[in-house]
């Protein structure tokens, strides 16, 4: 699947998420709202971050919560080796990213597990649920991302730590222009970025200083239900409001996506399992070659390309 249909098919189902609205009735009676603000850890007015992420002015939801947590399979082909990629200055990196995507072992039934998988709750509305955390904080280590999909809110910044020694990456979103550099030095202070907007971004190495190939899948999204995969396939959602939601699942990579629904009871853990399905694309038929046609009394005559 090319870039450009894995990038549509990532933001249609961004925005699957973003829209995806219940009802009211989903929730248990809440006490009197004590703040309806939510996080900002950015540069930008506080105003602009609640315009997204609380836009009717609800009140935070402070009813009962349950938890979610499961494991999400990939079935079907392989996952293929990826193309025209430089390890040469820093071979460590193609552990993580000569795969299209990373995989478990095949289980009995086919079934592999699957790291780097977008988890979401959607169908609530209401009230507010806001982000506690300001930051969400990751890792380069052996000159790869140790997560290759990533998940924010609105209003929290991503600070990302390098952690390969000898090694500075000039970090970016592909889809934001970048009048400063910021480099991420080995063992330092991490770097900072702050998307602007709810979105789907490319976090990538700017000039490949440190690799040619480094890159996550960032997904920015207007609520806090969200998580991604371990690298066992494995997560876990808490804080989830009782009511009858739906769990999505998706790896922008192949753009495969799934979601199910659930009813979310107080202090319960339920366990919500998904799979996914890859289909490799098919190969491109060959180009026949024209044929050179001799004979003694023509000698040898020009390809045949009609």
């Amino acid at each position: 699947m090319n870039t450009m249909t894995t990038r549509a098919t990532s933001l249609a189902f961004f925005a699957m998420l973003a829209s995806c609205k219940g009802h009211a009735d989903n929730y248990a009676p809440q006490p009197k709202p004590t703040s309806s603000s939510p996080a900002n850890a950015t540069p930008f007015p506080s105003a602009s971050v609640a315009a997204f992420v609380n836009p009717g002015h609800l009140p935070p939801y402070v009813g009962a919560t349950g938890s979610i947590e499961g494991t999400i399979s990939v079935t079907g082909d392989p996952s293929p080796d990826t193309k025209n990629r430089d390890y040469s200055k820093c071979p460590e990196g193609e552990a993580t990213y000569q795969k299209l995507f990373r995989e478990g072992a095949s289980r009995a039934d086919g079934s592999r597990a699957l790291p780097d998988v977008l988890v979401a709750v959607t169908g609530y509305s209401g009230a507010f649920l806001p982000e506690q955390k300001p930051a969400r904080t990751v890792r380069i280590e052996n000159c790869a991302l140790t997560e290759r999909t990533i998940d924010m809110t609105m209003g929290q910044r991503l600070d990302i730590l390098n952690k390969t020694p000898k090694k500075a990456f000039a970090l970016a979103f592909m889809q934001l222009p970048t009048p400063t550099v910021m480099m991420a030095a080995p063992d330092s202070d991490p770097v900072s970025l702050y998307p602007p907007a709810p979105h789907v971004y490319t976090l990538y190495d700017r000039f490949g200083s440190g690799s040619s190939y480094l890159t996550g899948e960032v997904y920015v999204l207007a609520q806090p239900l969200h998580t991604v995969t371990d690298l066992d396939g494995h997560y876990r959602i808490d804080g989830v409001p009782v009511g009858k939601l739906t769990v999505n699942a998706r790896l922008g990579v192949i753009a495969s996506d799934t979601s199910k629904p659930i009813e979310i009871k107080a202090n319960v853990v339920q366990t919500v399992d998904l799979g996914l399905t890859y289909k490799a694309p098919a190969a491109a038929a060959p180009v026949p070659t024209p044929a050179l046609t001799s004979s003694p009394e023509a000698g040898t005559r020009a390809p045949n390309l009609r």
